[in-house]
């Protein structure tokens, strides 16, 4: 079967477990509820995640087709899965996920590592750093990849077709490579569908957690060798993202475990009414424009380079306007509504000097990536 046929075959029949676990959300506890961070009207289903993983599992077992991932990596899919589902029922506590999914991370950075030393393990660069044949640095580069992009992921997770939309332009990029996989993107396809520009259904932790797991996995597999830096301009988004949200958190001494309207995706809506709907466009075009250096060369690499610049720019004006201290003036005025801005620290000079030397920081980090390449 073409991968066409493949991809249309899986957008069919995801669209109609969509519909299933749909009237089954309520009964399974699986509504989202509007709330605090959530802003959407209505309760929503969270079961996106659920219905691809299944459609995945008949496809692949009705059509005895041969996976792409070992039985390692489709257990660790199918435990991110699991895990997430608990997440979607009960709230777990975030240190619970964190946890397990570090355990996830380290059996399958423990079975990568075992497959590269059995191919010849060869040095590598990272950031301009060269890295020796050492089992033991792949190990830990490889938990650190497997641990944070999944949750990295998760997080972006908070607009309509955002997560979605960034899956799919990573598998997309990763099709001009080569790596094509049709039944994952036609099921993405029908989720895109039920989720942008109008919800009816939501990923939930279970398809976050275990969609970002096999973009890891995928990416690892057609990308990681000779040059594992593809992997930092496929998953720019994501990391710059999250980055910026420790960093506000930081720098308002706020736990950083605690959830918040830091995110991009969040800041643009907030602070820009007019432009809410142009949020979700404008960073999947970043993070595709991002994801091309994997395939262009030459002077085409203009591309990426001006997809990080905005995206990093995008990023230190959101650290710098979200931390930089509130006049006296203003924040001695009676507040008419709830105060939407963050109240300063003790050290509100030292806070913005923070701030403006992270700006230089990002920039320099852009420099670097470009001219390492």
């Amino acid at each position: 079967m073409s991968n066409l046929l493949q991809a249309i075959l899986a957008l069919v029949v995801c669209l109609a477990a969509c519909q299933g676990v749909i009237r089954l959300a309520p009964r399974l506890g699986l509504m989202d509820i509007p709330g605090g961070r959530r802003q959407h009207k209505g309760p929503i289903p969270r079961v996106g995640g659920l219905a691809l993983l299944l459609t995945l599992v008949g496809l692949h077992a009705v059509a005895g087709s041969r996976s792409p991932y070992t039985p390692l990596e489709v257990g660790a899919v199918a435990t991110m899965g699991i895990l997430g589902f608990l997440d979607d029922r009960m709230d777990l506590r975030a240190r619970w996920k964190a946890t397990l999914g570090l355990a996830v991370a380290i059996i399958l950075a423990a079975g990568a590592t075992f497959h590269l030393v059995a191919q010849g393990l060869q040095a590598f660069e990272i950031l301009g750093i060269t890295f020796p044949p050492l089992p033991g640095i792949t190990f830990a580069l490889l938990v650190l990849l497997f641990w944070c992009i999944p949750h990295g992921f998760n997080l972006i997770d908070g607009a309509n077709g955002l997560a979605i939309g960034f899956a799919l332009v990573t598998l997309g990029s990763l099709a001009i490579t080569g790596a094509v996989h049709p039944m994952l993107m036609g099921g993405l396809a029908a989720l895109l569908l039920l989720n942008w520009p109008k919800a009816r259904l939501f990923l939930g932790d279970c398809g976050s957690l275990s969609i970002g797991l096999l973009l890891v996995i995928s990416g690892l597999k057609a990308l990681a060798m000779p040059r594992p830096n593809h992997l930092l301009w496929l998953f720019a988004y994501p990391i710059v993202d999250v980055l910026t949200v420790v960093v506000i958190r930081l720098l308002l001494r706020k736990p950083v475990s605690v959830g918040d309207r830091n995110h991009l995706h969040f800041q643009i809506k907030d602070r820009w009414p007019a432009l809410a709907n142009s949020a979700v466009p404008y960073l999947l075009l970043l993070a595709a424009m991002c994801a091309s250096e994997i395939y262009l060369a030459g002077p085409w690499l203009v591309i990426p380079v001006a997809g990080l610049a905005a995206l990093l720019t995008t990023s230190a004006y959101f650290v710098v306007l979200k931390t930089r201290p509130v006049p006296a003036e203003a924040a001695s005025l009676p507040q008419a509504g709830p105060v939407t801005s963050p109240v300063p620290s003790a050290k509100p000079e030292k806070q913005t000097a923070w701030a403006k030397n992270l700006t230089v920081f990002q920039w320099l980090v852009a420099f670097f990536l470009v001219t390492r390449r």
